[in-house]
């Protein structure tokens, strides 16, 4: 638990320190290697609260896709921010603010990974007792998102059936390849 605590409270603060870096940072390319630094810390952080489905989806869209696509689009960018000269000090007391009240508030929620917190009494067990029997999934996450929650997390099923049709599209590039290849050998072996 306190080694837990240890690693959490290092990977926020990384994050605090690359989101300050973020706020002086006036260079895109700068920027873009921050936020994707981010990303991959973010991650992190989700493989330390046990949801490494979602650490994949943010180390692979976060700090993956978006990346390219952000350096993709620095050919249309100027290379530095202008600078403002507005004060910055209202935004700064309103985030504070706001930061300390949702901390504030953050003591009345229930302990991470809590069974008998509110949350995990309601669908839950229904959930976990039904995936297998009445979807034939045996991944408990893919099947809560492909059919019992297809409807509310519908770009989510999206994702889940993208992915499958990319494997099977490698899979069937896969033995088109390999029958190209034999095909070859033949060629090779016979000529």
């Amino acid at each position: 638990m306190i080694s837990e605590l240890i690693i959490n409270a290092f990977l926020v603060s990384i994050m605090l320190g690359i989101g300050i870096a973020l706020l002086k940072s006036r260079s895109v390319i700068y920027t873009v290697l921050l936020t994707s630094a981010y990303s991959l810390v973010a991650a992190l952080m989700f493989i330390s609260l046990d949801a490494v489905d979602v650490a994949f989806t943010e180390a692979s869209v976060g700090a993956g896709i978006s990346t390219i696509l952000f350096l993709a689009a620095m050919a249309f960018l100027p290379r530095e921010e202008e600078k403002n000269v507005t004060s910055q000090f209202f935004p700064a007391i309103v985030c504070l603010a706001l930061g300390g009240v949702l901390i504030w508030c953050s003591y009345d929620l229930p302990q991470i990974g809590l069974a008998s917190s509110p949350i995990h009494q309601h669908i839950v067990p229904e959930y976990i007792l039904g995936s297998r029997n009445d979807i034939g999934i045996p991944n408990i996450v893919t099947s809560v998102l492909a059919s019992y929650r297809g409807y509310d997390t519908f770009g989510e099923t999206i994702v889940v059936f993208t992915a499958g049709i990319a494997v099977l599209a490698i899979l069937k590039n896969n033995k088109k390849n390999i029958k190209k290849l034999k095909s070859k050998k033949k060629v090779l072996n016979n000529g």
